[in-house]
């Protein structure tokens, strides 16, 4: 009866407790703040386009992101009038991003630097690791 007691009581210490994030693993990026910021719109465009990877982020516009990968480019678009990311929809792509793009890969994955560097991680606030930006120079 003690050992079912004991066992009960780690159950209930252990409920309260969450795993803590893995520590970073590379260069951190220092300026997450507007990947962060269209996190929900991200997950709404790749959700449309998984087969394309790359996320670019003009970070003057707010409802319209860049997706690109081996099929191409589309922009993913939120109306001005149905500002919720569920409202998104993809076209093709029109206008090239402006210098000051961020280019921003969604984890889960590797890092996208490949064997030429480790792409700078992107964390929230609680540490969890939510994807990678991109050198626009490449390797």
């Amino acid at each position: 009866m003690r050992a079912v007691a004991i066992a009960f009581l780690m159950t209930l210490t252990a409920c309260g407790q969450s795993t803590p994030p893995p520590p970073p693993s590379g260069p951190q990026y220092q300026n997450a703040q507007p990947i962060i910021d269209r996190l929900a719109l991200i997950d709404a465009c790749l959700a449309l386009a998984p087969d394309r990877r790359v996320v670019t982020i003009n970070p003057a516009a707010t409802r319209t992101l860049r997706l690109s990968g081996e099929a191409g480019n589309l922009d993913c678009v939120v109306p001005d009038d149905a500002p919720d990311p569920a409202n998104a929809t993809v076209l093709p792509a029109l206008d090239d991003p402006p210098a000051d793009a961020i280019q921003f890969v969604r984890a889960p994955g590797e890092n996208p630097g490949g064997e030429c560097y480790q792409a700078p991680e992107v964390r929230d606030a609680h540490g969890e690791l939510l994807g990678w930006v991109l050198d626009p120079e490449g390797c």
